[in-house]
């Protein structure tokens, strides 16, 4: 049986997040024949906000809305949205293979986002989707008038707190340090809710619960311990860059973002990395949107 011609693209966008999308629809518009895969996760992690900040035009709109937005202009722009996850990327030269999509491209760019990462402490495991979630906008509901704690002090575990604290009993927010890394407004309207208590400078040692969380074992870095009684506990802690169709070889840091140049280029010819999937991110919509749009350009000019 002969084999299925592949479809060259001078542009492969894999990742449909808002970089991804913003990536596709700008080379798009650079008049690039644009190609967006979205490795099985349209929209990724925004899609869980419930209010997006920091984005002109969508302030207060709910992250899947944004992304639906996004899509329509991508779609508008001539971008071919191919649904479905990308398995594994190849380099050869002087393109890229995607065997798995039966896709090649002159330029790949990576916009992979990241995944929240997980405590990590006896019983966490075990209990996903029984109390332990990482999604308040989707489950938080099911402990309306709760109590509930949330781990993190970045931007997600501070929005992730406020929309629980409409719902639940009390929220308490459990922070390793004592200074905050979320936005000053964020930290300001939490402080102002009477059902919002803080554990500073404190690490979960242990989930319990059978058929659902019961509490969570807590430790003060002055060596004291608390059992906290709860219904639920939403871990935010930080995410962890989604590189693996990246070459094995591309050049990463610590965390294992892609280094890129200021063009968003990585270290391998024609591959670039934008958002979450790269290093130091800004962590907003807007970072995200401005490295889509480095990106495109870049590709259109070495096109």
């Amino acid at each position: 049986m002969a084999r299925a011609p592949r479809t060259t693209h001078q542009v492969a966008v894999i990742g449909a997040g808002i970089a991804g999308l913003a990536a596709a629809t700008e080379a798009a518009h650079c008049g690039l024949k644009t190609a967006l895969f979205d490795d099985g996760r349209l929209g990724g992690l925004i899609t869980n906000v419930a209010a997006v900040h920091g984005h002109p035009g969508s302030e207060g709109a709910t992250g899947a809305d944004l992304v639906n937005t996004m899509l329509g202009a991508a779609l508008e722009a001539g971008v071919d949205y191919q649904p479905g996850a990308v398995t594994e990327l190849a380099s050869m030269g002087s393109h890229w293979n995607l065997p798995g999509n039966g896709a090649t491209a002159l330029r790949v760019i990576l916009a992979t986002g990241a995944e929240l990462r997980t405590l990590g402490v006896p019983g966490e495991e075990a209990l996903t989707g029984r109390g332990v979630s990482q999604c308040a906008f989707c489950d938080g509901g099911l402990y309306k008038g709760k109590d509930v704690a949330v781990v993190g002090g970045g931007d997600g575990a501070f929005q992730e707190a406020l929309h629980l604290a409409e719902l639940c009993a009390n929220v308490t927010m459990i922070l390793r340090g004592r200074k905050p890394r979320a936005r000053p407004a964020f930290v300001r309207q939490t402080a102002d809710l009477s059902n919002m208590h803080f554990r500073w400078n404190t690490d979960v040692q242990e989930i319990i619960g059978s058929d659902g969380v019961d509490a969570v074992r807590l430790t003060e870095q002055n060596g004291d311990e608390e059992t906290l009684s709860i219904a639920a506990i939403f871990p935010f802690i930080g995410l962890a860059p989604r590189t693996n169709l990246a070459p094995a070889d591309a050049a990463r840091d610590d965390d294992g973002g892609l280094i890129v140049d200021t063009g968003m280029q990585t270290d391998q010819a024609g591959l670039y990395a934008v958002g979450a999937a790269r290093t130091n991110h800004g962590g907003q919509v807007v970072h995200a949107i401005a490295d889509a749009k480095s990106a495109a350009h870049a590709a259109w000019r070495a096109i």
